[in-house]
């Protein structure tokens, strides 16, 4: 855990949807194999009402490029995301001292 006199600063990234919006995400972690790259990520919250408020859904996506360009896409194989996801969940958890549940659908 950080030392209590440090401040944590999150590394955020912004995506544009489908529209253009762009909308901020703070990035977990990072997992990278031979081949492929993914991301654990979370929607990023600025204001104290948005933090109180939010979700903090945890993202697993996928790293991709076309034409030099890289996009997060979702993983389309469910062996690999179920792999992939205990990966990137585990490091998660273990980085932020926390523990994930999965809610009740």
């Amino acid at each position: 855990m950080a030392n209590e006199n440090e401040f944590y600063e999150p590394d955020i990234i912004s995506v544009s949807d489908e529209n253009g919006n762009e909308i901020l995400f703070e990035l977990l972690e990072r997992y990278e194999t031979e081949d492929d790259t993914y991301v654990a990520i979370t929607r990023y919250y600025e204001t104290d009402e948005e933090i109180v408020d939010g979700d903090y859904e945890v993202i697993i996506l996928k790293v991709q490029e076309e034409n030099g360009e890289e996009y997060l896409a979702e993983i389309e194989d469910e062996m690999e995301y179920e792999q992939i996801s205990d990966i990137l969940i585990t490091m998660v958890e273990e980085k932020f001292d926390v523990e994930y549940f999965e809610p009740e659908q």
